[in-house]
């Protein structure tokens, strides 16, 4: 009997963000004037005074990281001086971190209007907006960053992630590539565009580059833990372990690096080896619903099915319609001679396969109900 399996990946770099604030560095000069010019450039000039102290104050709670008092001296220095565009932009960059990505990008936007050439708040706003789920919205400001400055190495960066997310591969590689023109010795750049390869099934280009972010940064864990993977794909068990065993060497809280080398001890039938890093992949990640299930299936295969079924009954408390535990969780039970309960399993795992559309896996556990009810 077939069994399914999970075997995962990961992308590997978030989208950048800088949380720099505006200073005060404000010079006055006072040409000579009417004594009402001079009344009424003393009030702009004093009203400016307090707007600034304002921002200082705010400057100084948000090194603390007091985000909402930082945004209410902002917000009062932005009442007395309505164009401030350091308020605004250090406002929305305390919004940002303070987790309100809607105020964030309001503030960005104002700033822009403002100054339309603050490449800093093109480039937060474009980082909000992807957080939003606004990833065309979040492509046009850093269309905008870059030509604003060619030479942004970050904005790349994350235009190639963008790109990578919404599918356009060769895109991201441009982007990518770009990046490592402008300096070579970035090594997420490397990392990302062996990333966009290796979804290209350019296994071999996606090695080089990962090879290169690993001289570029030799303790970089991701880019072990990524030419792991690939050196698996290509075949090359004995250097994907290898790779993984150095991963886990560097970052040992990383917990998808023993997830992966879980899985291909499993696929090599050293059972006992793969329980033990699937043991501590949960306990890196107690809610990780495909490490529960393939430590289920390397139960299975070590005869312990009454802990691989509870394995298979942890995945669907987190993942209620996986039909891949339920089909699972059903074999463990025929195995225990559990007829009815491998029927009802089997019976889920058909309706949710034929749910998601995948027919032949619906069709395979129909079948398995059908010799389960008429064996005598």
């Amino acid at each position: 009997m077939r069994l399914p399996v999970i075997f995962g990946t990961m992308t590997t770099l978030a989208l950048l963000f800088t949380s720099s604030i505006a200073s005060n560095n404000n010079a006055n000069a006072e040409p000579s004037q009417t004594a009402r010019m001079r009344n009424s450039d003393r009030l702009a000039q004093n009203s400016q005074q307090q707007a600034d102290n304002l921002l200082t104050a705010g400057n100084q709670k948000f090194r603390t990281k007091d985000y909402p008092g930082a945004i209410a001296d902002f917000s009062r220095a932005i009442q007395i001086a309505p164009n401030f565009e350091k308020a605004f932009y250090n406002r929305g960059v305390s919004y940002d971190l303070w987790n309100n990505k809607q105020s964030a990008i309001d503030n960005y936007s104002q700033v822009i209007q403002l100054n339309p050439q603050n490449l800093a708040s093109y480039f937060n706003r474009s980082v909000a907006r992807e957080k939003i789920g606004d990833r065309q919205g979040a492509l046009r400001d850093l269309d905008r960053v870059i030509a604003l400055n060619s030479s942004y190495i970050e904005a790349y960066l994350n235009r190639g992630n963008l790109l990578q997310a919404l599918g356009d591969l060769p895109g991201a590689i441009t982007n990518f590539s770009q990046a490592i023109k402008i300096n070579p010795n970035r090594a997420e750049a490397y990392l990302n565009r062996g990333f966009a390869k290796a979804n290209l099934d350019d296994n071999r280009g996606a090695l080089a580059d990962y090879d290169l972010a690993i001289k570029v940064n030799p303790n970089y864990y991701l880019a072990y833990n990524n030419r792991a993977w690939t050196r698996a794909v290509l075949g090359d068990t004995k250097g994907a372990v290898a790779d993984y065993d150095r991963a886990i060497a560097i970052a040992p809280s990383y917990y998808l690096s023993y997830y992966n080398r879980a899985n291909i001890r499993r696929k090599s039938g050293d059972y006992i080896g793969a329980v033990a890093d699937y043991d501590k992949t949960i306990q890196l990640k107690p809610d990780y619903a495909a490490a529960y299930n393939n430590r289920g299936l390397a139960k299975k295969r070590l005869n312990n099915f009454q802990t691989a079924i509870s394995d298979f009954s942890k995945t669907i408390e987190i993942t209620t319609d996986s039909a891949m535990a339920y089909y699972n969780r059903a074999a463990a039970r025929q195995a225990l001679k559990d007829r009815s309960g491998a029927v009802i399993d089997f019976q889920t795992a058909a309706k949710l396969y034929q749910q998601q559309g995948n027919k032949q896996e619906s069709n395979n556990a129909l079948n398995l109900v059908w010799q389960l009810q008429n064996q005598k």
